[in-house]
């Protein structure tokens, strides 16, 4: 197609379509962010790169800059002023203030800093790290400013080796020439001849007020008079030579600081070159750090998403949930795609629906993509790289130039037509609108189809039904539409792509009260062409919304059977993961229960003991006693194992019938896959997949498993507790089970014939000592008993002497 050899003409276009879209606000946004003014004037000028390469590199060091202010941090160049007048003056061989110069040290300060922590990162910011190579490090320059200025701008003591001494004598000299002053103030004489009791300068020379009137009683020089006339300013000649040794001594300080500060100046002057150098480049990252807090600030609210948009060779736009960025949070997220087979999107919808904020939102992110700017889209989010954004929107009429609304339209869409590419992104808003609707829907109708011949990537708006039906028939191109709600008919701002939209004239007329005759008469007047293109659209619609509610039933269906998918999956691996401790844990209650018995059953052989040795009948309880041991005896604990079948003999099919282990669910296989041990089960209405190390092969007669041989409680009897001596030991016990350790004791011992035994139980606190002797109290087994002194005399045993 033909381009223009007018690159200024170009330039025009390009710039004007910029500001259709609203990029000002975005460079006045990332000039907010700059930190000093040349990184702003930066911001204020930015443009879209228009070259892939350039693109490219703006996005890496986008990225770098968000990687150096969210992982890396302590990054400013906030330090940098405004100095192009200090370097100037130092330049042409002038002296700078000591003010001026420390604005340079921080300057230079800010510079190295910066510098110093990209190169700690080279790694990381290999693209900020070309950058920062190109400031040069001054940082010596600083530090020379520094060590001989003070932070209140004078210069040091130890700038030179003279001044400090020299300083000194000032300060010695005029306190002698004061001390003298305040003399002759002080003098009785003088009483009524001073004006006023302080000493005043004047000229360089230290002074006092005497009344005019008593001049002859102050010999001296007169410097100065007041206004009145009434007070002279004289230099009495006492204190002359005080005051000349003071001023010299004071020009002599005044010479040395000058010394200093020609010496600073002139290292800034013979510096000034590499200064400018380092402060653009500084500028350059600054803007680079602004539009990453610009990108960070787009996409606060972003978690796992990266919203960078990769450039790509195809001509496809795939916008995911992006804003507008003057929009906010509260805006609407756009969903858009354009390509990869077709490259023209027709949108329709209601006036104030969105159709316009949509052209300029893609618009926007395009050229905020190639400034190297994030955009406010959700990941998978993808723009190709354009040579131009061309924007035809809103109404350009003027009156000064006679130029009409379709007028201006008609020369921009020229003007565009001239400069684009097939690698151009244009949007076009009502095209063909503002004159005969007929006329203008066929204009609107060429210009579509021309674009779309050039493959020419387009967004247009529309209001004519006829060019939505035109890009309906045509596969080079598409429809979408914005909606209004049917209940209220306020604006949805939700695109719908695939879907041609209405422009809801009579019902928004109809809801803003115009009146019913006249909507009767204006639907007589639509033709029927346009009847039946709304008919076809409005079940359009229904279609599509039913299919719409169709797919959200499947999507909610699915995401239960998924949800109860991930429950069952999670109880199976809980309960084979846990299996063993489960029956472990039954084994273990088990157990218990065996050790209750045999509790109880001790207790009775020793209630048993004590009724035989009392000469009472006991046979009845000698039964229970052995019908209880012999059912004791007769209890079988198997030891718990998990059966886990082997398949490995018998290799599972399709078809076959098996039971998934941890679980007492049974199914068919309907699929297997030896590759990736998955198997599909149909388990009643329900399919699921399970690993085929979970599978168990019913059999017709299943293998009764093996029993093992019965096992006791592995928790000693008491008897077994208590050896045959004559004494037990219980120290370091509580007081419960040692009274039942003693209890079986002394039942044992009375079986072995003994007559006397001693229980251990230490001194301590005394409160075991004293619970089993109240035990020992009133036993049927016991005689007596009494303190068992160890060789030192202390009552740590107690002797029992037995029935």
């Amino acid at each position: 197609m033909p381009v223009t050899h007018q690159p200024y003409r170009k330039q025009q276009i390009l710039s004007r379509s910029l500001d259709l879209i609203d990029y000002d606000y975005v460079k006045q946004q990332v000039a907010t962010l700059c930190t000093f003014p040349e990184s702003k004037k930066l911001a204020h000028e930015m443009l879209p790169s228009y070259f892939e390469t350039k693109v490219f590199q703006q996005k890496i060091e986008t990225s770098e800059g968000i990687n150096l202010i969210s992982n890396i941090g302590s990054f400013s160049l906030g330090g940098i002023k405004d100095h192009a007048e200090s370097l100037k003056i130092a330049n042409l061989g002038g002296v700078l203030t000591g003010q001026e110069l420390l604005v340079i040290a921080n300057t230079v300060e800010a510079l190295s800093n910066a510098r110093k922590v990209i190169l700690n990162h080279q790694e990381e910011l290999p693209q900020l790290l070309e950058v920062a190579k190109k400031v040069p490090d001054l940082s010596y320059l600083g530090y020379l400013i520094t060590s001989k200025i003070a932070s209140n701008g004078l210069v040091k003591d130890e700038a030179t080796p003279n001044l400090g001494n020299i300083r000194k004598q000032v300060r010695e000299s005029y306190s002698r020439v004061t001390n003298a002053l305040e003399s002759i103030i002080s003098e009785s004489e003088m009483s009524g001849t001073i004006q006023d009791n302080v000493i005043s300068v004047r000229g360089d020379r230290l002074v006092v007020q005497v009344k005019s009137n008593m001049r002859s009683r102050v010999p001296g020089i007169v410097h100065d008079a007041s206004n009145t006339g009434m007070t002279l300013f004289i230099e009495p000649f006492k204190t002359v030579s005080l005051c000349n040794s003071w001023r010299e001594f004071s020009l002599e300080e005044e010479r040395e600081v000058l010394k200093v500060l020609q010496d600073l100046s002139s290292q800034v002057g013979s510096l000034s070159g590499e200064i400018d150098t380092g402060i653009h480049n500084a500028a350059n990252l600054d803007f680079i750090v602004a539009k990453s807090k610009y990108s960070i600030s787009l996409n606060v609210n972003s978690t796992d998403r990266k919203v960078e948009p990769l450039t790509n060779g195809k001509k496809t736009i795939n916008l995911i949930e992006a804003k507008h960025p003057m929009l906010g949070e509260q805006a609407v997220p756009l969903n858009l795609q354009i390509g990869p087979n077709w490259n023209v999107l027709v949108i329709t919808g209601p006036n104030t629906g969105g159709k316009t904020v949509a052209i300029k939102t893609v618009g926007l992110l395009v050229a905020m993509n190639q400034s190297g700017i994030q955009i406010p889209a959700e990941a998978g989010s993808q723009l190709p790289f354009f040579d131009g954004i061309y924007a035809d929107i809103g109404d350009q009429q003027s009156i000064s130039n006679s130029v009409s609304t379709f007028s201006s339209h008609i020369q921009n869409l020229n003007d565009i037509l001239d400069n684009c590419s097939p690698q151009s992104l244009l949007l076009l808003d009502e095209v063909g609108s503002s004159t005969d609707p007929e006329e203008g829907s066929a204009i609107a109708k060429a210009v579509l189809e021309y674009l779309a011949e050039k493959g020419i990537p387009t967004l247009i708006t529309t209001h004519h039904s006829t060019v939505t039906l035109m890009a309906e028939s045509d596969n080079r191109m598409q429809n979408a539409s914005f909606q209004l709600n049917p209940e209220n008919l306020t604006p949805t701002y939700n695109l719908i792509l695939g879907l041609p939209g209405q422009s809801y004239a009579m019902a928004v007329a109809t809801r803003l009260g115009l009146k019913t005759e006249i909507i009767e008469k204006a639907n007589k007047h639509l033709s029927e062409e346009f009847k039946e293109v709304s008919d076809w659209i409005s079940k359009a619609n229904q279609e599509k919304s039913k299919i719409s509610k169709t797919t959200e039933v499947i999507e909610q269906k699915y995401q239960e059977v998924e949800s109860i998918q991930a429950k069952l999956d999670q109880q199976i691996n809980y309960l084979i993961d846990n299996r063993q401790k489960i029956l472990d844990s039954i084994h273990h209650a088990a157990e218990e229960k065996y050790s209750e018995i045999e509790d109880l059953l001790e207790k009775a052989r020793m209630a048993y003991s004590w009724n035989k040795h009392s000469g009472q009948s006991a046979e009845s309880l000698e039964t229970i006693i052995e019908d209880t041991q012999k059912s004791l005896d007769d209890i079988q604990l198997e030891q718990l194992k998990p059966r886990i079948s082997d398949n490995s003999d018998e290799e599972l099919k399709i078809g076959d019938t098996v039971t998934v282990r941890g679980l007492n669910l049974s199914g068919v296989i309907t699929q297997l896959n030896h590759m990736t041990q998955m198997a599909e089960l149909k388990i009643g209405n329900l399919r699921m997949d399970v690993d085929i190390s979970r599978l168990e092969k019913e059999l017709s007669e299943q293998k009764t498993p093996g029993i093992n041989e019965p096992i006791r409680s592995s928790r000693p009897s008491l008897e077994e507790q208590i050896s045959y001596s004559d004494r037990v030991d219980i120290r370091g016990m509580r007081a419960e089970p040692s009274l039942k350790m003693v209890e079986t004791f002394l039942d044992q011992s009375l079986k072995n014939g003994l007559s006397k035994v001693i229980v251990i139980h230490g001194k301590g606190t005394g409160a075991l000592r004293k619970a089993i002797r109240d035990f020992l109290e009133g036993h049927p087994l016991v005689s007596s008993f009494g303190s068992e002194l160890d060789a030192l005399g202390e009552d740590g045993a107690t002797y029992v002497v037995l029935n």
